[in-house]
């Protein structure tokens, strides 16, 4: 994602970053997993990660496993 609309509200109103992550890593994995239980989810970058410089405010990779 280059621009998240949940941070880039949140600095309009002046408010720290959301560490967002914790939630992506179960809500992600729970929803790939539910499509298709070998689907992996991996977290490339997301608050509270540093983001500055990256040219992406969150990154997130899911891989089609084997077995299932």
């Amino acid at each position: 994602m280059l621009d998240c609309r949940v941070h880039a509200a949140r600095r309009r109103k002046g408010l720290p970053e959301f560490p967002c992550k914790p939630v992506g890593l179960v809500e992600y994995t729970e929803f790939a997993q539910s499509v298709d239980p070998r689907i992996r989810t991996r977290c490339l970058q997301c608050p509270p990660d540093d983001t500055k410089g990256s040219g992406f405010a969150c990154g997130w990779e899911f891989s089609l496993g084997r077995g299932g």
